[in-house]
């Protein structure tokens, strides 16, 4: 059976404006991680967009399930991350993409302080992870540096309000500075104090 997967080059028009919106708050160059990757198609964009030096994708793909419940098309965690290594192939020899396999709170944690330039969170979307990435985000990003992300949703009701809500504490507390919500892309961005 041939799979319905679909390799693409290119990002989406929607991500290609998620990630235009975010060379407002996020310099170009520097050293960037993406926490949930999915199926890349986002990636691809923050590359072109954002031009990091090093971009760190990070997500369980297998060590997850078999298959995502959740996305349109293959849903198969494997056929993911294989067409992830065939579209970044010359950027994974290069060095400039780098896979980690894993839980982001793993992943992070075995980094140096202060080692990320920037990163974007569209993981689990539930509050409690949300507290923890972003409690491990401000030491793993340096001084100044930004955190952004998807599925900004105020409404209580959404079923992704963690994101909001979690960010929103951890900038009344002062661990971060909000700088953008963008509504139409529900993304967010905060910077780190320093």
């Amino acid at each position: 059976m041939a799979s319905a997967w679909k390799n693409t080059e290119s990002p989406s028009p929607g991500d290609h404006r998620r990630a235009t919106v975010l060379r407002d708050v996020i310099e170009t160059g520097g050293v960037g991680a993406e926490c949930g990757v999915y199926k890349g198609e986002f990636s691809r964009a923050l590359l072109e967009t954002l031009s990091p030096a090093r971009l760190y994708l990070i997500d369980p793909w297998y060590l997850f399930a078999k298959e995502w419940h959740w996305g349109d098309g293959d849903r198969s965690t494997v056929s993911a991350l294989c067409n992830i290594m065939r579209m970044f192939e010359t950027e994974l020899v290069g060095g400039r993409v780098v896979l980690r396999i894993d839980d982001d709170l793993h992943a992070l944690s075995e980094m140096a302080d202060h080692h990320l330039d920037w990163a974007y969170l569209d993981s689990t979307h539930l509050y409690g992870p949300t507290v923890k990435e972003l409690a491990l985000l401000r030491r793993k990003v340096r001084p100044r540096g930004i955190v952004a992300g998807h599925d900004w949703q105020p409404d209580p009701a959404h079923r992704h309000h963690g994101v909001c809500k979690a960010v929103r504490e951890a900038v009344d507390r002062g661990e971060f500075e909000l700088i953008m919500v963008d509504e139409p892309t529900i993304q967010w961005a905060v910077r780190v104090p320093g």
